[in-house]
């Protein structure tokens, strides 16, 4: 069986002293309920496997001269109908982000855009990385809703752009890693 090709991501990522707030949230978050550990970021278009095309989003990140980018938290929602999506943090869809993150997905040829959000919590299970049937609807809505106490709603600059990978799906949480700064 062959390797299966790297899957690739652009992230946006907070400026440090916010970067180490929601990681302190997400890392607590994790250790609470049994669940991976991951950074603390926004995706800006994900599920990318041309590396070409990421020197173009690179050009465009350098030129543009949007970053840092501000946005804003609007509050702390759950879902429960993807495990990347469990209790996240809203952000506002501005044209700033919107534009941003649209350019980046037509330079790259990534696919459709989820609505701007950093995650709080994944529902994958520290060890298996298997989804937690017992972080139910009812039971990510109370976190959620405890979250919204510790995320103050404001401003989140975001200021760094990063290239991330996945050796062959984003459910292996623990595969990803970094693969440049843009």
């Amino acid at each position: 069986m062959g390797l299966m090709p790297l899957l690739y991501s652009i992230w946006l990522l907070p400026q440090a002293a916010q970067e180490q707030a929601l990681q302190a949230v997400i890392d607590s978050l994790a250790d609470q309920h049994g669940t991976v550990r991951f950074q603390s970021h926004l995706t800006v278009c994900g599920s990318l496997r041309n590396i070409a095309a990421l020197d173009a989003a690179s050009a465009y990140v350098k030129q543009s001269g949007l970053l840092p980018l501000t946005a804003t938290i609007t509050g702390v929602a759950s879902g429960a109908e993807s495990p990347f999506r469990a209790v996240f943090v809203e952000i506002e869809n501005s044209p700033a982000l919107r534009d941003f993150r649209e350019t980046l997905r037509d330079l790259t040829g990534a696919g459709g855009l989820h609505p701007p959000h950093v995650s709080l919590l994944y529902t994958l299970d520290r060890n298996t990385q298997q989804p937690m049937p017992q972080l139910d609807a009812a039971r990510l809505h109370a976190i959620a809703k405890d979250c919204n106490t510790r995320i103050p709603a404001g401003e989140l600059i975001l200021d760094r752009t990063a290239v991330k990978t996945a050796e062959d799906h984003w459910e292996n949480v623990r595969s990803w890693a970094l693969a440049r700064m843009l």
